[in-house]
């Protein structure tokens, strides 16, 4: 290695050091290295810059020493260098609040110099430490390039130690926050310690006095408690099959297999999902929009509590229905049989000029059609009906539809979506 027998600040370094002693900061920028000859009347305080400047060096570390200097770390490597030189000359640069980047120091060699060859020639990679004065400043920061790194072995060991030191500190801490167990509690304490006592019971510190954590949040699943007791808001079992059991007393008197939708009074067609039910009253009224939009293929399950046509749409197409009925009347004395078949202009829920509970199937797929299982009506004679009717219009059935009454009813429907 050349021989340099220590840095000389220049005049501009020196008015930039007497600047730091006052609270301005000493920022060194980068290295220099040249290979000019000085003579012998040559001034190193008078000098703006190396006299024949060859490669520029970014510094990778620096180092406050305590003893008035600094140490500045460079790696020196002839990496795109295209011509050798002999390194006679090392610039320290430094920015000067007020003239701006500045040569604060220079170190020379003279005929102690290397020679520096060309990059493919020779690899060359040395970390450099060149020491300058900065006397008791005390802002002293460099501009640091993570470049070209090179670690030293006392870079390696330093580092060492101190990962050795964060992993202890790091293992006192995990033990200190870990939650304990045992049949007293933990003699260090602080809000938040956790403690698992002899019953196996989660305890926290909560500053003055250890709380039971299973007390109230043990049993809750986002924050819904589990309970055999009806109540809003609770998590009722399932069953050993894991189901919801609806035949279970604190579930069947709380719990709804369907969910229902009070349509009464809308104005605006409403689509049910499956298992949803909707719930219409109606008034002395002569027809009840139902207000159920339709889905396609869609299988509905219609109560109502008198007879009365559907009129899908909303529209009354002309003998478009086909209806057979078929049962028995009872008039007290004997028993008949009945079987019909008509055509109407919508379809017919029971026998529409009398009274009782119509339940109806609703098919909305392409067939189109109503089947009634039960029909039971309260007129002499007393009748037991059981009706298919079919749609044989071309049009799309959009909308559940109307209710049209013979006379002016009051009482309400319930509609199932099943599929």
């Amino acid at each position: 290695m050349a021989d340099f027998r220590g840095t000389i600040l220049t005049v501009k370094g020196r008015n930039l050091l007497a600047k730091a002693q006052t609270g301005a900061t000493l920022t060194f920028t980068k290295i220099k290295l040249g290979d000019g000859l000085w003579s012998t009347d040559t001034d190193p305080t008078q000098l703006n810059d190396l006299v024949s400047p060859k490669l520029n060096l970014p510094i990778q570390d620096i180092k406050v020493v305590g003893d008035g200097t600094v140490r500045l770390r460079f790696v020196l490597t002839n990496t795109g260098l295209s011509q050798g030189f002999f390194m006679r000359e090392i610039g320290i640069y430094a920015q000067d609040p007020d003239l701006g980047e500045i040569l604060y120091a220079v170190a020379y060699a003279g005929d102690r110099a290397d020679f520096i060859p060309s990059d493919g020639v020779t690899k060359v990679e040395n970390v450099v430490d060149i020491y300058t004065v900065i006397a008791n400043a005390q802002n002293v920061t460099a501009v640091i390039s993570d470049t070209v790194v090179l670690a030293t072995k006392r870079d390696i060991d330093e580092l060492a130690q101190s990962l050795n030191n964060t992993a202890s500190n790091l293992s006192n801490q995990i033990s200190t926050v870990k939650p304990e167990a045992g049949s007293t509690p933990p003699n260090l304490v602080y809000t938040g310690k956790l403690w698992v006592n002899a019953s196996d019971f989660l305890q926290y510190y909560d500053g003055s006095n250890w709380k039971n954590v299973k007390t109230f949040f043990a049993d809750t699943v986002d924050g819904f408690h589990a309970s055999l007791t009806p109540a809003p808001n609770v998590i009722v079992p399932l069953s050993a099959n894991g189901v919801l059991d609806l035949s279970a007393t604190y579930v069947k008197s709380n719990v709804y297999t369907f969910r229902r939708v009070d349509l009464t009074g809308a104005t605006s067609d409403y689509l049910l999902q499956v298992g949803e039910e909707a719930y219409i009253s109606f008034t002395s009224a002569t027809s009840v929009p139902l207000h159920i939009a339709t889905a396609s293929n869609a299988l509905y399950w219609l109560y109502c509590t008198c007879a009365c046509y559907l009129l899908p749409n909303n529209t009354s197409y002309l003998n478009a229905f086909k209806t057979a009925d078929w049962g028995a009347n009872y008039d007290g004395t004997t028993v008949a049989s009945v079987l019909n078949a008509y055509t109407n202009s919508g379809f017919a829920l029971g026998n529409t000029t009398g009274t009782g509970s119509i339940i109806s199937y609703l098919d909305i797929s392409n067939a189109k059609t109503i089947t009634q299982h039960i029909a039971v009506f309260s007129t002499t004679p007393y009748s037991i009906r059981h009706f298919a009717s079919h749609w044989v219009s071309p049009a799309s059935w959009t909308s559940l539809g109307t209710l049209s009454f013979a006379a002016s009813t009051s009482g309400y429907v319930l509609v199932r979506r099943l599929a």
